[in-house]
């Protein structure tokens, strides 16, 4: 069984495993502070090429739409590689599975030839104030060979759960963040979590270190927010040797909209290799989440 929380290996870093396949190119915009394409970025080119397969398969608009949305449920976005500009990038998506729960599509991105990153999408239908069946066209235009996925488990999503998470950061919404449906785009919510992981790290922001996002689990559980006044809360859960985890939490106008859990990799910026995390964590205790 396809498990989505396991690293990806062997067929799913071949690009032929991906059927349908198009070509995005790299922008200056997209570079970080480490001079590689940021990790919201990477997460464009995944729901980029998620929404052209859509369109390639479904009968009715997915770019937009007067009544029923087609919108993640959760992405699991695993970054194998940095991705580099000015450099193309070729995407390639499947279909896995599909069931009234919502349809499970595999993205994967290659440059130089190279698979630089995969994310496992559970789209669902989203009808007015919450979730819905997905429609049977739409599961018969997205059925897969996969049976069902056993997907890692979630983080609580309630405003109560994000209270013991030490970091608060409050935003406004802006117009850009809306999508065409007038709602908080995909990438709006990406942005909140990458805010909410970069405002607490203050205490490894040093001479020669660095960072890398590793995985980023995303849930969203709101597609009915518009502008409104967005608080992020964010708390350290777990510390490895040259790892750790950022959970994070984000509601809108007080209502839980999305959780994100993110595995991050402290590097020697020398050696561009993963250095320990051993002497940070006394210091890092002080945002840990009780």
């Amino acid at each position: 069984m396809l498990n989505p929380g396991s690293k990806p290996e062997g067929v799913w870093r071949a690009p032929q495993t991906y059927p349908f396949q198009l070509p995005l190119m790299t922008l200056y915009s997209h570079l970080d502070t480490e001079r590689h394409v940021n990790n919201v970025a990477v997460h464009s080119f995944h729901l980029e090429a998620r929404t052209r397969f859509l369109m390639e398969r479904l009968e009715r608009p997915v770019w937009y739409s007067d009544d029923l949305l087609l919108r993640p449920r959760r992405t699991l976005t695993q970054f194998l590689g940095e991705t580099h500009y000015p450099h193309p990038v070729t995407a390639g998506v499947v279909a896995l599975h599909a069931d009234q729960q919502g349809a499970h599509l595999r993205t994967a991105l290659f440059q130089h030839d190279q698979c630089v990153g995969v994310q496992d999408c559970l789209l669902g239908a989203w009808g007015g104030d919450g979730w819905v069946s997905l429609p049977e066209p739409v599961q018969a235009a997205l059925a897969g060979a996969q049976p069902a996925a056993e997907w890692p488990p979630e983080l609580p999503l309630d405003a109560w759960a994000f209270a013991g998470y030490p970091q608060r950061v409050p935003l406004v919404s802006r117009y850009a963040d809306l999508d065409p449906d007038r709602v908080l785009s995909e990438l709006a919510v990406a942005r909140y979590a990458e805010q909410g992981r970069a405002g607490s790290l203050s205490e490894l922001r040093k001479p020669g270190l660095g960072l890398l996002v590793a995985r980023i689990d995303l849930r969203i559980d709101r597609w009915d927010r518009g502008m409104g006044e967005v608080a992020l809360a964010t708390g350290l859960s777990r510390i490895g040797n040259t790892s750790f985890v950022l959970r994070g939490g984000i509601t809108v106008d007080g209502a839980a909209t999305a959780t994100a859990e993110s595995v991050l990799v402290l590097i020697d910026r020398d050696s561009h290799r993963p250095t320990p995390v051993t002497p940070y964590v006394e210091a890092m205790q002080a945002i840990s989440i009780d």
